[in-house]
């Protein structure tokens, strides 16, 4: 008998324990990542970042980052991704090289001198 006691106690703080649970989650609170902070700026003046989809940051040695949140897949909560100007600079010419060499192929009927043909 005293078992069965035992075990309808234990069954009802388990119910009361899960139930207290199952409340409204609260969300953490939103910071910034220690590695960067925002970027002072005066009273009234606008962040214009030479970078469209960027802010400007300063990074821990006083260099100057721009960052954006990217979405990560199978999840909601975005990373965020810094690079300084010199790389965002050397990504974005890549780019338009690569675009240049693909019009370059289609105009010349898909053949590329620079690829071997």
């Amino acid at each position: 008998m005293t078992s069965r006691r035992n075990l309808i106690v234990a069954g009802a703080v388990l119910v009361l324990g899960l139930s207290a649970c199952a409340g409204t989650p609260t969300a953490p609170p939103a910071a910034a990542p220690p590695a960067v902070a925002e970027v002072a700026q005066p009273a009234g003046a606008r962040s214009e970042s030479p970078f469209p989809g960027y802010t400007a940051r300063k990074g821990r040695n006083g260099q100057t980052l721009y960052c954006r949140e990217d979405g990560v897949a199978g999840t909601r909560i975005p990373k965020l991704v810094c690079s300084t100007a010199e790389t965002l600079r050397a990504q974005s010419a890549e780019s338009k090289q690569q675009i240049d060499d693909i019009r370059q192929a289609a105009g010349t009927g898909g053949c590329n001198p620079s690829m071997g043909c």
